[in-house]
């Protein structure tokens, strides 16, 4: 059958969305992590600049950890933009490293993919069968449905079943 090939690729499509599901929830703690020690930094320093990218990076993963749990892509792109604003702040006061740049890469480019993940399972709910995708759940709802439809000519043997007045007996 033609739908169990399309079946067996939307459900590989859906392992796949949990599993980078997973990666990105693990990148946004990262994020958080690194949030956390900054707002630890800037209690330490009490610059404001630290203060500054402690809050982007903890919005950041916040809405990011929505975006991801809730499938909304308007909260992707809002956690997208917080990244790079966190990212800017790093740069832009004085914590230029090759960790920094390594950090920048890597959380842009999660969140780039949270965002493609939430389009793709967007796409996958739409499609016959979600969220299993079990080709004998399909041929189950159609022997059912085909159970339920009668022929005509059971329908009109019932038909004059009830509106007899009697059995054979009687003639």
């Amino acid at each position: 059958m033609d739908f169990e090939e399309e079946y067996k690729q939307n459900r590989t499509a859906m392992k796949r969305i949990k599993k980078e599901d997973t990666v990105i929830f693990i990148v946004f703690a990262v994020n958080m992590i690194m949030a956390i020690w900054l707002f630890i930094a800037f209690f330490m320093s009490f610059d404001k600049k630290i203060l500054f990218s402690s809050i982007f990076g903890a919005a950041a993963s916040v809405i990011g950890f929505l975006s991801a749990y809730r499938k909304d892509s308007a909260l992707a792109i809002v956690s997208g933009v917080f990244l790079v604003a966190e990212m800017i702040g790093v740069f832009f006061f004085g914590f230029v490293t090759l960790l920094g740049f390594v950090l920048a890469g890597v959380f842009i480019v999660f969140a780039v993919r949270n965002f493609n993940n939430i389009k793709k399972y967007k796409w996958l709910e739409q499609q016959d069968g979600f969220p299993q995708f079990e080709p004998k759940l399909k041929e189950y709802d159609m022997n059912r449905v085909q159970r339920s439809i009668k022929d005509p000519y059971a329908i009109k043997m019932e038909e004059r079943q009830r509106s007899s007045y009697g059995n054979m007996d009687e003639i």
